[in-house]
């Protein structure tokens, strides 16, 4: 793990400045130069026994060290490495936009340029503001499970979390009640129902998960970014997502989950066609598969063959 200290002041979107630094991983060696952006509860270790998308660093697969070069920062407001809510007393409101410009400040710093700039969920979020930031450093802009906006129904399913999180529970059963809400949202019916066949397997299911959460992240981010993905809308204060679209320098590349229950389908759609109506779309695919939003970190035989396509068109 690097860390880039920023000495600068970030003055975010709340108008309160914020002193952060940007912890980062850069893995392989290869001239493919990526970015990539992690999830809500993920980290700079996508690579790995552990990695949220560790096939894809094997030999021979897209990420393969030994044809790329990776970076892979911790979003701000997270709690592996760079500047959170638990580093930072009375730590403010962040969206993805400020965290996009946290980047910004760190990718001037290290004078990075990049083939692809890759991210799913919030880091799909981020990425689409990193883009429209700082467009002259990106070859082509691939965002996985999100949508130019969020809406309605993210903000009530994060509604729930946020409300078991903010109650006097103590910081492990919050968190892990809190993720049992969130699978339910991160997978689809059709895939529970296939899976599961009593409801004690299902409870031990979340349970387990839960559990797995509340032993690696904290209260504190899990509510920071719940928020920031809350206020993810890239037409804000830009005109809407078509004429917002238009700053893009490199196509963009949608990949969207068919049975998302997160981000769902039409949300993505509203994304594609902006971008194609601005010019800007470089292409719309889906995976299809019955698991839901996190369908990205599962389906390997469908996500490899679009990575790689994305890559070779980048580079």
């Amino acid at each position: 793990m690097s860390t880039a200290l920023e000495c600068d002041t970030l003055v975010l979107e709340c108008g309160q400045p914020l002193s952060f630094h940007i912890a980062h991983r850069r893995i392989g060696a290869g001239p493919v130069k990526v970015l990539l952006l992690h999830a809500l509860t993920g980290g700079p270790w996508p690579e790995g026994e552990k990695g949220w998308w560790d096939p894809l660093f094997q030999p021979g697969a897209p990420l393969d060290p030994s044809s790329c070069t990776v970076w892979v920062p911790n979003l701000i407001g997270s709690c592996y490495g760079s500047t959170g809510p638990d580093n930072a007393s009375d730590f403010p409101r962040i969206t993805p936009r400020d965290q996009a410009a946290a980047l910004v400040r760190w990718i001037e710093s290290e004078h990075l340029t990049f083939d692809a700039l890759i991210g799913g969920s919030l880091g799909g979020m981020v990425a689409l503001e990193l883009a429209l930031l700082s467009p002259q450093r990106f070859k082509t802009v691939a965002a996985i499970g999100c949508g130019g906006r969020s809406d309605g129904w993210i903000w009530g399913t994060h509604e729930i979390q946020r409300s078991i999180l903010k109650s006097d529970l103590p910081d492990a059963q919050a968190i892990a009640l809190a993720r049992h809400a969130a699978m339910l949202t991160f997978r689809g019916p059709d895939g529970i129902n296939g899976r599961f066949q009593a409801g004690h397997e299902i409870q031990a299911w979340l349970h387990h998960h839960g559990e797995a959460l509340a032993a690696r992240f904290t209260r504190a981010s899990y509510l920071t970014l719940l928020e920031a993905m809350d206020a993810h809308d890239i037409g804000r204060h830009r005109g809407g997502l078509t004429l917002a679209l238009k700053g893009l320098k490199a196509p963009l590349h949608v990949l969207g989950l068919s049975t998302d229950q997160l981000f769902t389908p039409p949300l993505i759609l509203e994304l594609a066609h902006a971008a194609e109506a601005a010019g800007k779309l470089g292409s719309l695919n889906w995976i299809k598969s019955p698991h839901g939003h996190d369908a990205f970190l599962i389906e390997w035989d469908q996500v490899s063959p679009w990575l790689e396509r994305i890559l070779k068109g980048a580079a």
